[in-house]
Protein backbone atom coordinates (compact mmCIF):
# COMPACT_ATOMS: atom_id res chain seq x y z
CA UNK A 1 0.00 0.00 0.00
CA UNK A 2 2.22 3.70 -1.17
CA UNK A 3 1.89 6.20 1.24
CA UNK A 4 -1.10 8.25 -0.56
CA UNK A 5 -3.69 5.16 0.26
CA UNK A 6 -2.42 5.11 3.58
CA UNK A 7 -2.70 9.14 4.45
CA UNK A 8 -5.99 8.70 2.90
CA UNK A 9 -7.29 5.38 4.84
CA UNK A 10 -6.44 7.29 8.11
CA UNK A 11 -8.44 10.47 7.04
CA UNK A 12 -11.22 8.25 5.87
CA UNK A 13 -11.13 6.53 9.56
CA UNK A 14 -10.67 10.07 11.41
CA UNK A 15 -13.22 11.11 9.47
CA UNK A 16 -15.70 7.86 11.04
CA UNK A 17 -15.17 8.31 14.49
CA UNK A 18 -15.85 12.36 14.41
CA UNK A 19 -18.97 11.79 12.72
CA UNK A 20 -19.83 8.93 15.06
CA UNK A 21 -18.67 11.22 17.83
CA UNK A 22 -20.97 13.88 16.71
CA UNK A 23 -23.62 12.02 16.40
CA UNK A 24 -23.73 10.22 20.07
CA UNK A 25 -23.44 14.14 21.47
CA UNK A 26 -26.34 15.35 19.08
CA UNK A 27 -28.54 12.75 20.03
CA UNK A 28 -27.31 13.26 24.26
CA UNK A 29 -27.08 17.28 24.21
CA UNK A 30 -30.42 17.13 24.96
CA UNK A 31 -30.13 15.12 28.60
CA UNK A 32 -26.60 16.73 29.33
CA UNK A 33 -28.57 19.81 29.13
CA UNK A 34 -30.90 19.17 31.49
CA UNK A 35 -28.90 18.29 34.52
CA UNK A 36 -28.92 21.48 35.64
CA UNK A 37 -26.01 22.22 38.77
CA UNK A 38 -27.35 22.75 41.95
CA UNK A 39 -28.03 27.04 42.40
CA UNK A 40 -25.60 29.02 44.46
CA UNK A 41 -27.26 30.59 47.83
CA UNK A 42 -27.49 34.20 47.39
CA UNK A 43 -29.39 35.97 50.36
CA UNK A 44 -32.20 38.45 49.03
CA UNK A 45 -31.14 41.95 50.05
CA UNK A 46 -33.77 44.11 52.47
CA UNK A 47 -33.99 47.46 53.33
CA UNK A 48 -36.15 49.03 56.20
CA UNK A 49 -35.93 52.69 54.31
CA UNK A 50 -38.14 53.87 51.59
CA UNK A 51 -37.91 52.53 48.37
CA UNK A 52 -39.18 53.37 44.48
CA UNK A 53 -38.94 51.14 41.42
CA UNK A 54 -38.34 52.62 38.69
CA UNK A 55 -39.90 51.21 35.16
CA UNK A 56 -36.95 51.89 32.66
CA UNK A 57 -37.55 49.02 30.55
CA UNK A 58 -38.30 51.25 26.90
CA UNK A 59 -35.41 51.16 24.39
CA UNK A 60 -36.87 53.83 22.40
CA UNK A 61 -38.22 55.95 25.59
CA UNK A 62 -36.25 57.50 28.67
CA UNK A 63 -38.19 57.94 32.18
CA UNK A 64 -37.37 61.10 34.01
CA UNK A 65 -38.07 60.94 37.99
CA UNK A 66 -38.43 63.53 40.44
CA UNK A 67 -37.69 61.37 43.54
CA UNK A 68 -38.95 64.65 45.83
CA UNK A 69 -42.91 63.91 44.60
CA UNK A 70 -41.89 60.14 43.07
CA UNK A 71 -43.64 61.59 39.34
CA UNK A 72 -42.36 60.93 36.23
CA UNK A 73 -42.85 61.51 32.97
CA UNK A 74 -41.30 60.32 29.29
CA UNK A 75 -39.25 62.13 26.69
CA UNK A 76 -38.02 60.42 23.28
CA UNK A 77 -34.81 61.55 22.83
CA UNK A 78 -32.84 64.36 25.71
CA UNK A 79 -31.34 66.12 22.29
CA UNK A 80 -34.52 66.88 20.77
CA UNK A 81 -36.83 67.16 24.49
CA UNK A 82 -34.66 69.81 26.10
CA UNK A 83 -37.33 72.32 26.02
CA UNK A 84 -39.85 69.71 27.85
CA UNK A 85 -37.02 68.85 29.80
CA UNK A 86 -36.34 72.25 30.82
CA UNK A 87 -40.30 72.56 31.98
CA UNK A 88 -40.56 70.21 34.29
CA UNK A 89 -39.04 68.62 37.66
CA UNK A 90 -37.49 66.23 37.28
CA UNK A 91 -33.81 64.81 39.17
CA UNK A 92 -32.73 61.62 37.13
CA UNK A 93 -33.57 60.06 33.78
CA UNK A 94 -33.69 56.13 33.15
CA UNK A 95 -33.36 53.72 30.01
CA UNK A 96 -32.55 50.48 30.84
CA UNK A 97 -28.75 50.47 32.40
CA UNK A 98 -28.42 53.97 31.36
CA UNK A 99 -28.96 57.25 33.60
CA UNK A 100 -29.11 60.76 32.96
CA UNK A 101 -29.15 64.17 35.36
CA UNK A 102 -31.06 66.88 34.96
CA UNK A 103 -27.95 69.11 34.77
CA UNK A 104 -24.52 69.47 32.42
CA UNK A 105 -24.89 69.12 28.92
CA UNK A 106 -27.96 66.89 29.25
CA UNK A 107 -29.92 70.64 30.35
CA UNK A 108 -27.81 73.76 30.80
CA UNK A 109 -30.62 74.86 32.87
CA UNK A 110 -30.90 72.29 35.83
CA UNK A 111 -28.97 72.33 38.92
CA UNK A 112 -28.54 68.34 39.10
CA UNK A 113 -24.81 66.84 39.74
CA UNK A 114 -23.94 63.83 41.54
CA UNK A 115 -21.36 62.05 43.74
CA UNK A 116 -20.70 58.46 43.74
CA UNK A 117 -19.59 57.41 47.74
CA UNK A 118 -18.74 53.90 46.70
CA UNK A 119 -20.57 50.76 48.30
CA UNK A 120 -20.78 52.18 52.19
CA UNK A 121 -23.23 51.73 54.48
CA UNK A 122 -26.50 52.87 52.81
CA UNK A 123 -27.59 54.11 56.77
CA UNK A 124 -23.76 55.67 57.63
CA UNK A 125 -24.46 58.63 55.46
CA UNK A 126 -26.10 61.00 57.83
CA UNK A 127 -24.78 63.94 56.58
CA UNK A 128 -24.15 65.22 53.71
CA UNK A 129 -20.50 64.82 52.75
CA UNK A 130 -17.66 66.73 51.63
CA UNK A 131 -17.55 65.63 47.99
CA UNK A 132 -16.85 66.15 44.05
CA UNK A 133 -20.13 66.70 42.56
CA UNK A 134 -20.39 66.15 38.47
CA UNK A 135 -22.86 67.28 36.04
CA UNK A 136 -23.57 65.27 32.90
CA UNK A 137 -20.93 65.39 30.08
CA UNK A 138 -20.63 64.29 27.10
CA UNK A 139 -17.60 61.33 26.03
CA UNK A 140 -17.46 59.55 22.65
CA UNK A 141 -20.76 61.44 21.21
CA UNK A 142 -22.68 59.56 24.30
CA UNK A 143 -24.05 61.30 27.43
CA UNK A 144 -24.10 60.25 30.29
CA UNK A 145 -22.88 61.18 34.26
CA UNK A 146 -19.60 59.92 34.87
CA UNK A 147 -20.57 59.49 38.45
CA UNK A 148 -23.06 56.80 38.22
CA UNK A 149 -22.38 55.52 34.68
CA UNK A 150 -20.77 52.80 36.22
CA UNK A 151 -23.59 51.94 38.70
CA UNK A 152 -23.73 48.32 37.76
CA UNK A 153 -21.53 44.68 36.45
CA UNK A 154 -22.29 42.65 33.78
CA UNK A 155 -22.32 39.41 34.37
CA UNK A 156 -20.49 37.47 31.25
CA UNK A 157 -21.94 33.57 32.14
CA UNK A 158 -25.34 34.71 33.03
CA UNK A 159 -25.64 37.80 30.90
CA UNK A 160 -27.59 39.96 33.53
CA UNK A 161 -26.58 42.97 35.28
CA UNK A 162 -26.14 42.78 39.11
CA UNK A 163 -26.05 46.31 40.79
CA UNK A 164 -22.59 47.42 42.87
CA UNK A 165 -25.35 49.12 45.18
CA UNK A 166 -22.86 52.04 45.68
CA UNK A 167 -24.29 55.18 47.83
CA UNK A 168 -25.09 58.11 45.91
CA UNK A 169 -25.52 61.35 46.48
CA UNK A 170 -27.77 64.02 44.13
CA UNK A 171 -27.40 68.12 44.46
CA UNK A 172 -31.06 68.74 42.64
CA UNK A 173 -32.84 71.54 41.98
CA UNK A 174 -35.36 71.45 45.50
CA UNK A 175 -33.01 69.54 48.15
CA UNK A 176 -30.51 66.89 48.02
CA UNK A 177 -30.68 62.99 47.41
CA UNK A 178 -29.48 60.47 48.95
CA UNK A 179 -29.48 56.62 46.69
CA UNK A 180 -28.37 53.44 46.16
CA UNK A 181 -29.89 50.96 43.37
CA UNK A 182 -30.94 47.62 44.99
CA UNK A 183 -31.95 46.03 42.20
CA UNK A 184 -32.13 45.84 37.89
CA UNK A 185 -35.27 42.86 37.66
CA UNK A 186 -38.86 43.04 38.09
CA UNK A 187 -40.85 40.77 39.50
CA UNK A 188 -37.44 38.38 39.84
CA UNK A 189 -34.74 39.03 43.17
CA UNK A 190 -31.19 40.07 42.07
CA UNK A 191 -29.67 37.32 43.80
CA UNK A 192 -31.53 34.55 41.56
CA UNK A 193 -30.66 36.14 38.96
CA UNK A 194 -26.57 35.34 39.80
CA UNK A 195 -26.94 32.14 38.84
CA UNK A 196 -29.54 31.42 36.53
CA UNK A 197 -30.43 33.69 33.46
CA UNK A 198 -33.04 36.18 34.16
CA UNK A 199 -34.71 37.59 31.25
CA UNK A 200 -34.79 40.63 29.23
CA UNK A 201 -38.49 40.82 29.70
CA UNK A 202 -37.82 40.45 33.53
CA UNK A 203 -35.18 43.73 33.47
CA UNK A 204 -34.83 47.27 33.70
CA UNK A 205 -37.21 47.62 36.75
CA UNK A 206 -34.89 49.67 39.15
CA UNK A 207 -35.62 49.07 42.75
CA UNK A 208 -33.84 52.22 44.16
CA UNK A 209 -33.39 52.98 47.97
CA UNK A 210 -33.48 57.11 48.88
CA UNK A 211 -33.99 59.73 50.66
CA UNK A 212 -34.75 63.13 49.95
CA UNK A 213 -34.41 66.22 51.97
CA UNK A 214 -35.95 69.59 50.96
CA UNK A 215 -32.96 73.22 50.63
CA UNK A 216 -31.60 73.89 53.50
CA UNK A 217 -31.20 70.78 55.07
CA UNK A 218 -27.96 68.19 55.77
CA UNK A 219 -28.94 65.81 57.81
CA UNK A 220 -30.57 62.80 56.02
CA UNK A 221 -33.57 60.72 58.28
CA UNK A 222 -32.32 57.81 60.23
CA UNK A 223 -33.62 54.16 59.27
CA UNK A 224 -37.29 53.76 59.99
CA UNK A 225 -39.46 50.33 60.17
CA UNK A 226 -40.02 48.51 57.29
CA UNK A 227 -41.46 50.87 54.65
CA UNK A 228 -43.89 50.00 51.88
CA UNK A 229 -41.95 49.42 48.07
CA UNK A 230 -43.73 52.52 45.95
CA UNK A 231 -44.12 52.75 42.05
CA UNK A 232 -43.46 55.74 40.97
CA UNK A 233 -46.54 57.70 39.25
CA UNK A 234 -45.73 58.74 35.85
CA UNK A 235 -47.50 62.09 34.84
CA UNK A 236 -49.28 63.12 31.63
Amino acid sequence: MNSTLKIFTMLLGATLLLNVTMNYLGDNVEDFGNQALPPKRHKSFKTNNPVLKVNAQSKENWTLVDFSSQATFEISDPEKDRKLMAQRDWDLGFQRTKIISNGGVTNPQGKVAIANLGPVDFNSVIKVPEATFEPDTRSWGNVNNPSIIDWYLYRTRTHNIESKRNVYIVKTGDGMLKLRILNYYCQREESECKSSMCSRDEAACLTVEYFHIPPGEQTFPVSKPTVPQQTAQVTP
